[in-house]
């Protein structure tokens, strides 16, 4: 056997005269890639500092419209008004209502501690956690004149509001206060800003610091910088600030320059002497490439097309000895076989269906035929004019379909009209004997193409096996539903069949074609040859006595768009 030349080996070569020289040069782009980093870090911290305090602004902000909505509550205004220490039931009821809202205010954020609304002039103050108290002396004469800010008052963190006519002196007729909970900001910042690389994070409101924390602060011998870049033992940090207009907050987060480069030389040179080498290797790469597996596969993608448009008579032709060389020959000997296959099987398949169709069609009981004229003949007879022109109507749509043979295939809707047609003859023909429920087919379900006379056979087999004999009462349901991936057509009769006659009907649905050619075997061949061994016909024995056939339909791609 010649040696052949290994599309593998042409790989390993290719691959690494592309990555050698990025591993040569990968010390050379270490201190630029460093700048990237520290870039990078930086503009991450600033969003998130920025994103951070976007969201809480927006929370301090809607606690500011829930104290204003608050002092406009009318439950407060009553309770304002009545201006009497607690006396009587309804002082009592107004305080509930008060606490009650003041209660869903401090459900609404997990970082509120408390809600309090104070009125002087009832000596009242109300809590969401603490419940209805005297106010004390230190809080009659406060007088919060920072309304809707957010400030630090006796170790805590507070936003008061006063009504908006209030005078900007003196003691306001009622004010609220929010108080948020520092462990909880805390906690949250931390979880929000803290990285790997942060050295230190606060949080200043009017130049007050509320929260602060340092992250594993390292001491000086712990700090060891380049011994190239002394001015840095200044200044070891980056710093980022942000900062919002509304209320005051400042955010401070320091980074570690340590912790994210060891070095800010800039090697611009080696940067773009990299670009350009390794630029020209990966064109050398894509070039050799291209030429050695590109357009082969290109060439076995074109004959996969041409076998999908039925062109069987495609022949790769490949002069290489490789790999390619291997798989032309093994694709030209599966053109052929499936060229074969088709004329062995499914060829003949199709036509075993054609026939067994034809067979179906040829099988049509004559006795029906006489039975149907002479029913119109006693009908003129006896005048009934009408009912023999309704008669004719039908039994000329049944055979109108019956008959034709241009197609093997028609919509469900088609099939459900030519069923009802042939049913609507029978029970003209056994009334009052019989009754049918032929329901409507769904219009999600009308345009699914399923094998001619898949339906009118079971129908018909229900009037001679379940209904024929049957002297009075009896019914004949057709139903069409959508379960899951499956279309299910039901034939449900109340006719007198015994356990062991739904045991043959199952028998016989899945003996060999060339065993029985009957309605249910015939309709469950077809439905499995077309729609797959999913789809067929079931049968069952139902509760009423008689025996209920489903024929079941796997959706695919077979609907009439």
């Amino acid at each position: 056997m010649r040696n052949k030349s290994s599309i593998y080996l042409k790989l390993v070569f290719a691959f690494f005269l592309a990555v050698m020289p990025i591993y040569l040069l990968t010390g050379f782009l270490y201190n630029w890639s460093i700048n990237i980093i520290k870039e990078d870090i930086t503009e991450s911290a600033q969003m998130q500092s920025s994103v951070y305090l976007d969201s809480l602004e927006a929370s301090l902000e809607r606690m500011s419209l829930m104290q204003y909505e608050l002092l406009e509550d009318p439950f407060l205004l009553e309770l304002e008004a009545i201006s009497k220490p607690i006396q009587s039931y309804r002082q009592i009821e107004l305080i509930q209502n008060v606490q009650a809202r003041l209660s869903s205010i401090l459900n609404s954020s997990p970082f509120i501690r408390d809600v309090r609304v104070s009125i002087p002039s009832a000596n009242i103050v109300i809590s969401a956690t603490g419940g209805y108290g005297i106010l004390n002396g230190e809080s009659k004469e406060a007088n919060p004149i920072e309304a809707y800010k957010l400030i630090q008052e006796n170790n805590q963190l507070v936003m008061k509001a006063i009504p908006l006519d209030s005078e900007k002196q003196g003691m306001p007729p009622v004010f609220s206060e929010i108080e948020l909970s520092k462990g909880d900001l805390q906690n949250e910042l931390l979880e929000s800003i803290q990285k790997d690389y942060s050295y230190s994070i606060s949080l200043d409101i009017n130049d007050q610091l509320i929260l602060g924390e340092n992250v594993t602060p390292k001491s000086k011998d712990e700090i060891s910088l380049t011994p190239f870049l002394f001015f840095l033992r200044e200044d070891p940090y980056l710093q980022v600030i942000d900062q919002t207009e509304e209320f005051n907050i400042t955010l401070r987060h320091f980074i570690l320059k340590d912790e994210i480069f060891s070095s800010i030389n800039r090697m611009v040179y080696w940067f773009w002497l990299f670009v350009f080498i390794t630029f020209f290797f990966i064109i050398v790469y894509f070039l050799y490439v291209n030429r050695a597996i590109h357009k082969p596969l290109i060439t076995l993608l074109e004959a996969f097309k041409n076998v999908e448009n039925n062109q069987f008579d495609t022949i790769i032709r490949y002069e290489k000895r490789d790999e390619f060389q291997y798989i032309y020959n093994g694709f030209n000997h599966m053109v052929s076989n499936i060229q074969s296959l088709i004329d062995k099987v499914y060829k003949q398949t199709i036509l075993l269906q054609k026939a067994e169709l034809k067979q179906l069609q040829s099988q049509i009981n004559p006795h029906f035929l006489y039975n149907c004229l002479f029913s119109i003949v006693r009908m003129i007879k006896l005048g009934k004019k009408e009912e023999a022109i309704y008669f004719v109507e039908h039994l000329a749509q049944y055979f109108r379909f019956i008959t034709r043979n241009e197609k093997d295939t028609v919509t469900l809707e088609k099939e459900a009209e030519h069923a009802e047609h042939y049913a609507k003859l029978q029970v003209m023909r056994f009334s009052p004997r019989i009754e049918i429920a032929f329901k409507e087919v769904p219009a999600t379900m009308k345009g699914i193409i399923v094998p001619r006379l898949i339906l009118q056979p079971i129908v018909e087999n229900a009037f001679l096996h379940g209904l024929e004999n049957k002297l009075e009462n009896g019914i004949l349901t057709v139903s069409f539903q959508e379960e899951e991936d499956f279309c299910i057509i039901a034939v449900e009769d109340n006719g007198e069949e015994g356990e062991e006659a739904v045991k043959k009907m199952n028998e016989r649905i899945y003996q060999p074609a060339n065993q029985d050619i009957s309605a249910l075997p015939n309709v469950h061949r077809r439905l499995q040859s077309y729609f797959g061994l999913e789809s067929g016909v079931q049968v069952y024995k139902v509760e009423n006595g008689g025996i209920k056939v489903n024929l079941r339909i796997k959706l695919g791609g077979n609907r009439n768009v």
